[in-house]
């Protein structure tokens, strides 16, 4: 089993405090669905908040990425965290002033959006550099499992709390997840990039994209990646109007179906870890039948009417959306040097989230003008024919260098 990182002390203090934070994180989430779904009752509404949720990373996730690569980046790391915590205050207090129409939770969803466009790619900076570089494979995978297990954890909480204590609570419980990992943040002493002559930013970002448009497999792994948030992803942003809208099981069924996707997620990161790791220059197989068979499931999500089946195929959507995020980030990881990680990884997660923001608005839009059956069929099938055709034309470009 490839658990090697458990065994270097930083990332295992590191992992913890991601723990904690990330249960609140997952409660968060729950908690604006229910709050933008019981102000508007919009399918289309619910898609928007995730577009501004994810759309910031599309824009100013490069911009973040070459800063990543130039500040200490445990303060950046810090900073992005008490940013998270300044949020969440914000979100309960426009709760308690009666403050949660479309403006209040449209501008809580921006402003999570921006600072998690500067989070992540701290986070795939900061977690390599707390263990040695063999263990790379490994720190992907944990913190997968990681992220997982809250996100079957976390909407159990979250509907819950909901349920039985009402939003307030739910609100105080993000902000308590959320504080202590600055602390385990602030004792970290993550290994320092190399030293490289100082050049300015635009200089720092033309180097980190031309290492990417040099490399046909970074290029193809990143484009995979966004083409299976378009639709698999997508349609995991639009559950409040499956679990309510369609089959009216209230803040519980929505924390039903996130933590059915938190299942399936949570089983795809423990079936890679007892997998091989990841090889240069290849993309694992499971993952590229997976980034097929995602976005086909997603297309039959909308005809299905036992809430059983719905279920079911949400945490296959999770199993398939990790096997094709992990399993493409760990094999990109292994071709890059620390000090070019940030700003590589950041334009991995600008495709990724940009998929994810556009699908959501995509689905939620059709879903308001066409129902949501033909919105997830549209965007399923498309998006599915889409990633096999990307695969052909790799495949075909590789026999003919072979020649």
């Amino acid at each position: 089993m490839n658990l090697s990182a458990l065994t270097t002390k930083p990332f295992r203090h590191y992992l913890i405090g991601n723990a904690i934070s990330l249960h609140g994180l997952w409660v968060q989430k729950i908690t604006i669905g229910w709050m933008a779904w019981e102000a508007t009752g919009s399918t289309a509404f619910l898609g928007w908040l995730a577009f501004l949720n994810y759309a910031p990373p599309l824009f100013l996730g490069p911009f973040f990425g070459v800063v990543v690569d130039r500040v200490n980046i445990r303060k950046a790391a810090m900073t992005t965290q008490s940013l998270f915590i300044f949020g969440a205050l914000v979100l309960l207090g426009i709760h308690l002033a009666g403050l949660t129409g479309r403006i209040g939770l449209s501008a809580v969803a921006l402003f999570i959006g921006v600072v998690t466009s500067a989070q992540h790619p701290v986070r795939m900076a900061i977690t390599p550099r707390l263990a040695p570089t063999t263990q790379l494979p490994s720190v992907v995978l944990l913190l997968s499992l990681n992220f997982n297990t809250a996100r079957v954890v976390g909407p159990a909480i979250g509907g819950g709390i909901i349920a039985a204590f009402g939003l307030t609570a739910a609100h105080l419980f993000t902000i308590a997840a959320f504080t202590p990992f600055v602390y385990i943040l602030s004792t970290l002493s993550p290994r320092p990039n190399k030293p490289k002559p100082k050049v300015s930013m635009k200089a720092d970002f033309a180097e980190g994209l031309g290492y990417v448009l040099r490399s046909r497999f970074i290029r193809t792994a990143t484009l995979v990646t966004g083409l299976f948030s378009l639709a698999g992803r997508g349609a995991l942003e639009i559950l409040p109007s499956l679990a309510d809208g369609v089959f009216q099981r209230g803040a519980a069924g929505l924390g039903t179906l996130t933590a059915a996707a938190g299942i399936g997620a949570l089983l795809a990161a423990a079936f890679q870890i007892m997998m091989p790791g990841p090889m240069k220059h290849r993309m694992p197989s499971y993952s590229v039948i997976a980034a097929v068979a995602g976005p086909l499931s997603a297309a039959g999500l909308g005809s299905l009417g036992s809430w059983e089946m719905v279920v079911f195929t949400v945490g296959f959507l999770g199993f398939a959306g990790t096997l094709v995020g992990v399993g493409m980030q760990s094999a990109i990881q292994m071709q890059v040097e620390d000090h070019l990680r940030g700003r590589v990884m950041s334009l991995w997660i600008m495709v990724a989230m940009g998929g994810t923001a556009f699908g959501s608005l995509l689905v939620g839009g059709m879903a308001d003008a066409l129902g949501l059956t033909h919105s997830l069929q549209i965007t399923g099938i498309s998006t599915a024919l889409a990633v096999l055709t990307l695969l052909i034309l790799r495949r075909i470009s590789q026999i003919r260098e072979s020649r």
